[in-house]
């Protein structure tokens, strides 16, 4: 039998990342619990009303911002 191997591609790139995006990372936690919370709704675990889901959008919203504000000042470019 013949072995076959995967080639890569010439237009995918490795990419290396130092550091952690830490608001995506915060931002992608707010949403898993937002839907593990209408999960649970939705399986009579717990009950949820809507005027429920104003202070959930706006605690995730506020994480985001929150992590966003922390992550640290961003240097303009000097090129320019």
């Amino acid at each position: 039998m013949a072995t076959v191997t995967a080639a890569t591609p010439a237009s995918v790139t490795a990419v290396r990342r130092d550091k952690v995006d830490v608001v995506s990372l915060v931002g992608g936690i707010a949403v898993a619990v937002i839907g593990a919370l209408l999960l649970l709704d939705v399986l009579d675990a717990l009950t949820l009303r809507f005027a429920a889901l104003a202070p959930l959008a706006c605690a995730a919203i506020g994480g985001v911002l929150l992590a966003r504000g922390l992550e640290g000042s961003v240097e303009p470019d000097r090129d320019r």
